[in-house]
């Protein structure tokens, strides 16, 4: 069994792939490995772990966000091949998860193919609610975004502006780009319930592949 999580960031992607690897998976987390790649830039600042890797890479108005935004897109896809080759040459009975960023869908599309080919992917959606909550934490503690074609919109001239302004948008087109390479849903609320376990969750990935 071959899981990748897609979703935006703090929907729970981390959380059940590291629930996952302590069942006997083999998590590969896409964060963790471009930081490594990433780690002679950040070490020039003292930079390290995710929070800096956001500082390293700053905010859409920021002057350096063009050429650090293409820099992390560029090893998200570097990482995202090597994945992609390890699936492929796997014993059968390896069991693998996937943590992905949620700038994936801005990867190439052969990467996307590849990966929904080799693995299941399971979009972790967030509902409007918990989408407002996301704006609120992502304004108050960025993370590393990658913001597309958004990142041009410069008619607002103060970065919290920008985000609370930007964020809901973005949110909303990336829903709607998870969606459609997704194979599997599920709820945010559903899986935060307590009887919902990891157990549980292979449960129901195993079902899948007998439908």
């Amino acid at each position: 069994m071959i899981i990748s999580f897609i979703g935006m960031s703090g929907v729970g992607k981390t959380y059940w792939s590291k629930k996952l690897e302590k069942k006997g998976f083999k998590r590969f987390c896409v964060d963790e490995m471009i930081e490594e790649k990433l780690k002679s830039d950040l070490k020039k600042f003292g930079y390290k772990g995710i929070k800096d890797v956001a500082k390293w890479m700053g905010q859409p108005l920021d002057n350096k966000y063009k050429q650090t935004s293409k820099k992390y897109l560029k090893f998200e896809e570097e990482v995202m091949q090597e994945i992609i080759n390890y699936l492929e040459t796997r014993t059968n009975s390896e069991r693998v998860v996937v943590d992905t960023t949620g700038s994936l869908i801005y990867t190439d599309k052969s990467l996307q193919r590849h990966l929904a080919k080799n693995s299941k992917v399971v979009y972790l959606h967030a509902p409007k609610s918990v989408k407002r909550e996301m704006v609120i934490r992502y304004v108050k503690e960025p993370k590393p975004i990658y913001w597309g074609n958004l990142a041009k919109n410069k008619k607002v001239h103060k970065t919290r502006e920008f985000l609370i302004k930007e964020y809901p948008k973005l949110l909303e087109y990336r829903t709607k780009k998870y969606q459609k390479i997704a194979e599997i849903f599920f709820d945010y609320h559903l899986i935060r319930h307590k009887n919902f376990t990891e157990d549980v969750l292979i449960d129901v990935l195993k079902k899948y592949d007998q439908i």
